[in-house]
């Protein structure tokens, strides 16, 4: 009876180190991956923690706001010409609760492609496995950027409106490849 409740407060005390650890660990590793500041003890340790739990994404939070709001337009170019737009999940349809306030993958999606153009290139690679049909296949993948400017708070209060009516083609981030 004794050693059973010696054993019960070992791996409860086990439990409580672990989840310690993971807390600090996942603390420490957003603090250093978001600051310039880099572990004197560990150089790499924290890196590379969060290179491995997925962790690696910048914070915006108390950033300067874009004064211009932007989409990504990622588009199949058949051997045949013809260009046609490609959905970006091609998942079922979400409810407005879901697509506004707990999925966030489509934007995120779009800021790693619009930063990174190792990106582009997997993602690329990745559409053109996926969308790759015997009677039209698929060339390359275009990638189009689309911006509008967001207005000034007194232009905004005149115009009744924060965004200017019209998207303009900023142009293209690339175009790759399709490795058949």
């Amino acid at each position: 009876m004794i050693s059973e409740l010696a054993a019960n407060k070992s791996v409860n005390y086990l439990k409580k180190c672990g989840i310690v650890i993971f807390i600090f660990s996942s603390l420490g590793s957003h603090f250093v991956h978001n600051t310039p500041l880099k572990s004197p003890i560990f150089p790499n340790l924290f890196g590379r923690l969060t290179a491995l739990t997925r962790m690696s994404d910048q914070w915006r939070m108390f950033s300067v706001v874009d004064r211009f709001s932007w989409r990504l337009e990622i588009v199949a170019i058949h051997e045949s010409g013809k260009a046609q737009t490609l959905p970006i999940f091609a998942e079922q349809e979400k409810e407005f609760f879901e697509k506004q306030f707990i999925d966030f993958r489509e934007g995120k999606l779009h800021h790693n492609l619009f930063i990174y153009p190792d990106a582009r290139y997997h993602y690329s690679d990745y559409l053109c496995r996926m969308f790759q049909n015997e009677t039209n296949p698929i060339q390359a993948i275009r990638y189009d950027l689309f911006w509008r400017q967001i207005l000034p708070p007194q232009q905004a209060a005149i115009r009744e409106q924060y965004l200017t009516e019209e998207f303009s083609d900023l142009g293209k981030l690339g175009e790759y490849q399709c490795q058949n």
